[in-house]
């Protein structure tokens, strides 16, 4: 009787179904689970990274959650799967490492559109975005440190930053350390054509001697200088002015939240000069600059510094030719606000042959 009734007793199985159980028995050749059927179950895992996995984070004892695959095989035995289980084990690590803003090694797969797919030490692939990478291109097979910046259950989805390891990521801990408008100074750490990207070190006064938390200790923030916002001039060349290493001084213009960084204007802290030129030069004044610039469409002259004038070709003779660093005299047509110049044109000394 007591035999019929533990018979009685062993749940039913069915395809897809999720059953608890212990695992019995756990080596790299068979696992077994006892599920209360009338069989310990099989648990199958053909991918060898999962088997791994499965080997490195259970051990005989545990209580495990598993899909029935099979519920009675040709030997009569129940044959389950515990991926589901293996996930959220996973999963749970990413969630512990990024609560706990810990850095880990992940193995770099391949290049792709706007970044790298990288491999945890589990075997699962995220994504490591250009904007996020230290330095240099990275090749297949480097192995470097990253923290968790996004991670989706239900997606699989997993992205990795690698300037976390260096830099305040999160973008509620920038907006509480970096405030629009602060004056600060920052570290170039890489010129590319477009801007300078900056180390900004935070915990510590500002420029401003805006007050910080007493005791804190520095961390670094990325800041970012679009080349618009180097100079009040038209600027071409950002390295025959600046280098990695270069200490700069900047204005706080806002939170990039996207590229987890903060946006940076070096301009505003300098002196406008064209702001104040048509209270320093009006029409027809006569004005002597030096020749800066020769092409086809005109002449460019430095009248002083930060500001320009130009003289437009159609006020140029056929006789008449300028070299860099030659010294001319002008009257002031206009002004160019979009160009941020003086219009000139040359004062005559002798009246050439034809010219009206």
């Amino acid at each position: 009787m007591a035999e019929l009734m533990a018979k009685a007793s062993l749940q039913v199985l069915q395809k897809g179904q999720s059953v608890s159980g212990t695992i019995k028995k756990l080596t790299p050749q068979e696992i077994l689970m006892d599920i209360g059927a009338k069989g310990d179950a099989l648990v199958i895992e053909f991918d060898k990274q999962n088997l791994e996995n499965l080997l490195a984070n259970l051990k005989v004892g545990d209580r495990v959650t598993a899909t029935v695959i099979s519920p009675e095989s040709e030997e009569g035995f129940p044959v389950v799967s515990l991926r589901r289980t293996l996930d959220d084990i996973i999963f749970k690590k990413f969630e512990d490492l990024a609560l706990g803003d810990e850095a880990f090694e992940v193995e770099i797969a391949e290049a792709t559109r706007g970044g790298y797919f990288a491999l945890t030490p589990e075997g699962v692939r995220g994504f490591l975005p250009s904007s996020q990478v230290l330095g240099n291109t990275l090749n297949s097979g480097a192995k470097i440190k990253v923290k968790i910046l996004e991670y989706d259950r239900s997606k699989k989805r997993v992205v990795f930053s690698q300037k976390a390891t260096a830099y305040v990521t999160n973008v509620d801990s920038i907006k509480s350390l970096v405030k629009p408008g602060e004056l600060i100074e920052a570290q170039i750490s890489e010129v590319v054509p477009y801007g300078l990207f900056a180390k900004i070190e935070v915990g510590v006064p500002a420029l401003n001697e805006r007050k910080r938390v007493e005791g804190s200790r520095p961390e670094l923030v990325e800041g970012f200088v679009h080349i618009s916002e180097v100079s009040h001039e038209r600027v071409e060349n950002l390295g025959a002015l600046y280098k990695a290493g270069d200490k700069i001084k900047a204005e706080v213009l806002d939170i990039d939240s996207a590229n987890r960084r903060v946006n940076l204007s070096i301009k505003k802290t300098k002196l406008d000069v064209f702001a104040s030129v048509r209270e320093r030069y009006k029409a027809e004044d006569k004005v002597s600059g030096t020749v800066s610039d020769v092409r086809p469409r005109g002449v460019t002259l430095s009248l002083e510094e930060g500001v320009n004038g130009f003289i437009p070709s159609d006020k140029i003779s056929s006789e008449t030719t300028y070299e860099v660093g030659q010294s001319v005299s002008c009257e002031v047509v206009d002004f160019d606000d979009r160009r941020r110049r003086l219009i000139l044109s040359p004062i005559l000394k002798a009246v050439p042959i034809g010219y009206r």
